[in-house]
């Protein structure tokens, strides 16, 4: 692929403000309160929901706290008001970091790793949910990656550097990869930015010829890739289909739902290239919502499942109900 000063530009951007992101410490605490004690954690964080043959059971991988200084056209006092409007705290917004597992009784295939513990403690929680829900990360045949940023890939290693994932072939689009391993990339970064690079070769290095690349066609029976480019150049959602139903994870669309679903003009930046990123959720938010499709995101409150539907001149997330199994 052709790599861009424009790209290198807004990653750049978007790493200064990545290194600027507050994150929130939450005590975390596994013990069973005593009696009349308050609990101080929650129940391990899966959840099922069924697509025709297949189960998709979000892994959730922790949270990250963004604030208006990811958004570059956003104030301060804009962004006050939406977490008002939303019933939510002033100052900053917490965003789920979600992975998810499908099966069909004969494949386990996860969709993003989450991040690493380097990102801060409210991370990498992707490998105790995982166990709770009943998972063995060596029987994870397949992981499908939505894009390469470390809060989707750092969970792919253990703490050696060594794969997560002993036993499963990793897919990534193809233009994803080599823009996040190339040279050029990494030469053209400053150097508080030349980690994310790092990161993605230690993830190529460490999988070897178990990592796959695709240009089109995924080759994973009932499940379609959908390039949703902008965010990363590379960026995919995939599309899950069994009978009549259907279930579109779509990666990182949205960060900040308040925001980003009433007016899908507000980018992050994180976005490596802001206009298609907008040009791209306006597209998808508008096709999900006419289409009524179910979908899934990375950045949507747990456990991220809903639908989309117009609301005004924007949208509006309708999340999913419990689903009794």
């Amino acid at each position: 692929m052709t790599i861009t000063r424009r790209h290198l530009l807004a990653t750049t951007a978007m790493a200064g403000a990545a290194s600027a992101i507050p994150l929130t410490v939450r005590a975390q605490s596994a013990a069973t309160p005593a009696s009349g004690a308050p609990a101080t954690s929650q129940a391990p964080a899966f959840h099922r929901m069924t697509v025709g043959d297949f189960t998709v059971t979000t892994i959730n991988d922790g949270s990250l706290s963004l604030g208006p200084a990811v958004l570059p056209e956003v104030s301060q006092e804009a962004f006050d008001e939406a977490m008002e409007a939303a019933f939510l705290p002033a100052g900053s917004y917490t965003a789920s970091l979600n992975t998810y597992v499908v099966t069909d009784g004969q494949r386990t295939i996860l969709i993003d790793a989450g991040g690493a513990p380097a990102m801060g403690p409210t991370v990498a929680k992707m490998p105790q949910n995982l166990a709770a829900a009943g998972f063995d990360p060596e029987t994870i045949d397949v992981v499908l990656i939505t894009h390469m940023h470390p809060d989707h890939i750092g969970g792919l290693l253990d703490g050696d550097g060594n794969p997560f994932f002993a036993n499963a072939e990793l897919v990534i689009a193809a233009n994803e990869v080599a823009f996040w391993t190339s040279s050029e990339t990494r030469d053209m970064l400053p150097d508080g930015a030349k980690g994310m690079v790092d990161a993605a070769i230690a993830v190529q290095e460490a999988y070897g010829g178990r990592l796959r690349t695709f240009d089109g066609d995924l080759g994973v029976d009932g499940i379609e890739a959908v390039p949703l480019p902008g965010h990363t150049p590379g960026h995919t959602g995939y599309r899950i289909a069994s009978g009549d139903d259907s279930l579109l994870v779509w990666g990182d669309i949205v960060h900040i739902a308040p925001l980003q679903f009433p007016d899908p003009n507000v980018f992050i930046a994180f976005d490596a290239a802001p206009e298609e990123a907008v040009a791209t959720r306006k597209a998808i938010l508008q096709k999900v919502a006419d289409e009524r499709t179910m979908i899934a995101g990375m950045h949507l409150p747990f456990p991220g499942f809903g639908h989309v539907k117009t609301d005004g001149d924007g949208y509006a997330f309708v999340p999913a109900p419990w689903q009794y199994l």
